[in-house]
C-alpha cells in the first residue's frame, strides 16, 4: 500500500518479574492471582527529554525512525500524559516546537493534547488526544525523526509500583506514511505549494489521469493548464 495511517503509543513501565506482555512484545499492566499489579514504572527527571521511540525507557523500537528514500510522512495527531509533560518533534537535530527567540522548548503541553481516559454518556472511557496538528508536520525522505518527551516535574519518583493507568507516563503519535509512487506525488505537491494530504494526493492523481485522457482524445493541454482548470483541494 502507498498509504498507510500508522501509530505509535509509549508507556512508562516495565514488566515486573513475573508479569506478562501484550502480544505485540510491549509491557501492560497485569495482576497477579491476589490482584498485586505485576510492573513498574520508572522515574522520570524533570526538564530530561526522552525519545519515546528509542529513549530506553518503556516500550522502544530497535532503532530511530529513519524515513527511506521513497518514503514521505505527515504528522498530524499527538498526546501525552500526565498534565506535567509536554511532546516535541525532533527532525535530524532540530526541535519543531520553539520559542518566539528560536530556543527549542520542551513542546505540547499535555493540557493542549490530553491522552487521557474521557468519559463518555455511555459510561465507556476513551482516550483523548490532539487530532489536529495545524499544520501538519511533514517529515521528508532521508530524514531521521523522532518524538520527545519532557516532564517539567519529577514524575514517578523512586519507580513505584503503578496502582492505575493514570498512574503511567504516555506519549502518542499519529500520522501518515507516503510510500512508493504517492511519495513522488507528494513532493509534486509539496513544491507546489499544495497542502501534502491523502486527499490531495488522490486529487493529483486524478489529474494526471485526466490530462492523459485528454491527450488521448488530441486535446492538447499541459498538466499545468489540466490543474488550473479543475478545482484545487486544500485540506
Amino acid at each position: 500500500m502507498s498509504l498507510r495511517r500508522q501509530a505509535y503509543e509509549w508507556r512508562n513501565i516495565v514488566p515486573g518479574t513475573t508479569s506478562t506482555v501484550s502480544n505485540t512484545g510491549h509491557p501492560i499492566l497485569t495482576y497477579d492471582a491476589a490482584g498485586a499489579v505485576q510492573a513498574r514504572v520508572i522515574q522520570l527527571n524533570a526538564d530530561q527529554p526522552i525519545d519515546i521511540m528509542v529513549g530506553d525507557i518503556g516500550n522502544n523500537l530497535e532503532m530511530p525512525a529513519e524515513l527511506r528514500a521513497h518514503q514521505f510522512i505527515i504528522i498530524d495527531s499527538l498526546g501525552c500524559w500526565p498534565f506535567q509533560a509536554a511532546l516535541n518533534i525532533r527532525i535530524g537535530t532540530t526541535r519543531y516546537f520553539q520559542n518566539p527567540d528560536g530556543v527549542p522548548d520542551r513542546g505540547m503541553p499535555a493540557r493542549a493534547m490530553p491522552f487521557q481516559p474521557i468519559t463518555v454518556t455511555s459510561g465507556q472511557q476513551n482516550l483523548g488526544y490532539y487530532d489536529s496538528l495545524v499544520p501538519p508536520v511533514y517529515i521528508l525522505p532521508g530524514q531521521t525523526w523522532g518524538i520527545e518527551f519532557t516532564p517539567w516535574a519529577t514524575l514517578n519518583a523512586g519507580s513505584p509500583t503503578p496502582t492505575t493507568d493514570n498512574d503511567i507516563a504516555r506519549g502518542y503519535v499519529r500520522y501518515l506514511l507516503v510510500d512508493g509512487a504517492d511519495q513522488l506525488v507528494a513532493m509534486k505537491l509539496l513544491k507546489a505549494n499544495i497542502p501534502v494530504s491523502a486527499d490531495n494526493i488522490q486529487w493529483y492523481k486524478q489529474e494526471l489521469i485526466r490530462n492523459k485522457l485528454q491527450q488521448d482524445l488530441g486535446i492538447k493541454q499541459t498538466l499545468q493548464e489540466t490543474l488550473g482548470d479543475s478545482p484545487r483541494k486544500v485540506i
